[in-house]
């Protein structure tokens, strides 16, 4: 048995809260339904996720749950400004309750939703703005609300995957690099006094590894230096357009990571705009939406482009495919899709296959990568051990 906290709607149209045993959350969700109540939220205690307000943001899963309980709170026929007020009354995040009130006021005042939310681009994206705002036209909100959901859950769990399976090689990586910068730095110098106490010459390994040493500890600054010289003139470089072009081309040509980052941006790029067809927003606007999601200059140069043909009656897909931004897979499918009406359906599929073939890329590469890791750091250490050990008995075949 668990200890969960709920939140939940009663008929009255009141919100209760409360925490209860439960084998598990769909068990809980379940009694709850079954007493009348309209499920709000359901967490396990000891893992809801907290929000450091010194930093003045919060988190995409506390917009996660604004958008899911928003969605039910509607669904339940609750009117736009009670739902809000009784959201505001349980938010706990600071940050988001006062940008809550402040959308609350703007409401009250005469503002769509949609409006309201444009007023803090940190918190709510473009893309949810227009999806808001596509659902108040169309009078189907609740149901927009529950897709943009579905859409938000998506994006972090791929997002989260792909954190996951980074974190082990990027932390073997660190404590590989300390560990070698600390023999280096601290390790052979102790030795190098040793030798100089004694009055014999040192191993040629050692003499490497001293004056390895010597270079680090002397002009180590000098190294990071010219490294955040590089760091300001790429930035710098991403500036200008057409070098900010050439460098987001270069990044699709990169073997193995070129493919990876190609469908990521394709993914998105698929997912973005299905959803957004799906929910009545029309093609060039979506069109346009859909640039601030992608990442790559290139890619959104294409997008640019392909916009104008549409203008002049070119199939979207034909004019993305003429110009290498979609797979050949995805040039079918989208061209089914095309073709029978249903392109914002395929452009999910597309989107989720893209997102598996994703996943499991990366986590071959990361399998890959691991063992090549521990390899080269284990050479490395072993290497200056080695030569350590060379020194230390080397001091046996002196003659005193």
């Amino acid at each position: 048995m668990s200890l969960f906290k709920y939140r939940v709607l009663t008929t009255g149209s009141s919100v209760i809260e409360g925490k209860k045993d439960a084998l598990t959350q769909m068990d809980l969700i379940s009694d709850l339904r079954k007493s009348g109540y309209v499920v709000l939220k359901v967490q396990k205690v000891g893992e809801e996720r907290r929000i450091s307000l010194p930093f003045g943001r919060a988190k995409r899963g506390e917009i996660l749950h604004f958008t899911q309980e928003l969605a039910t709170l509607l669904e339940s026929g609750i009117p736009m400004d009670r739902s809000l007020t009784m959201m505001v009354d349980a938010q706990e995040n600071g940050v988001l309750k006062a940008a809550l009130e402040d959308i609350l006021g703007g409401i009250k005042g005469g503002k769509s939703l949609a409006n309201a939310l444009s007023g803090f681009p940190k918190l709510f994206s473009n893309v949810y703005v227009n999806m808001v705002r596509a659902g108040e036209e169309g009078g189907v909100l609740p149901q927009v609300l529950k897709r943009l959901g579905s859409f938000e859950e998506r994006i972090q769990k791929v997002k989260g995957e792909i954190i996951s399976a980074m974190i082990y090689p990027l932390l073997l990586t660190f404590t590989g690099i300390l560990s070698i910068a600390a023999l280096i730095v601290y390790v052979i110098p102790k030795f190098s006094q040793i030798f100089q106490g004694i009055g014999i010459p040192m191993p040629l390994s050692t003499l490497i590894l001293m004056r390895l040493n010597h270079i680090v500890v002397m002009y180590g600054w000098i190294f990071l230096i010219i490294f955040g010289v590089l760091f300001f003139l790429y930035r710098r470089s991403l500036r200008n357009e057409g070098t900010h072009l050439k460098i987001d081309r270069k990044k699709l040509s990169l073997p193995i990571l070129g493919n990876i980052l190609w469908k990521i941006q394709v993914s998105r790029f698929a997912r973005t705009l299905g959803t957004l067809l799906e929910n009545g927003v029309p093609l060039l606007k979506s069109i346009d939406i859909v640039k601030d999601v992608l990442s790559n200059a290139h890619l959104v140069d294409i997008l640019e482009k392909a916009k104008a043909n549409v203008k002049e009656g070119e199939g979207l897909t034909r004019s993305l495919a003429r110009r290498g931004f979609l797979p050949e897979i995805a040039v079918h499918l989208l061209s089914v899709g095309e073709e029978t009406g249903n392109l914002d359906k395929m452009l999910i599929k597309v989107a989720d296959s893209f997102d598996a073939d994703t996943e499991q890329k990366i986590k071959r590469l990361v399998t890959l990568v691991e063992p090549v890791l521990i390899l080269f750091m284990g050479g490395v250490i072993g290497s200056i051990i080695i030569s350590m050990l060379t020194a230390i008995f080397s001091i046996n075949e002196v003659s005193f």
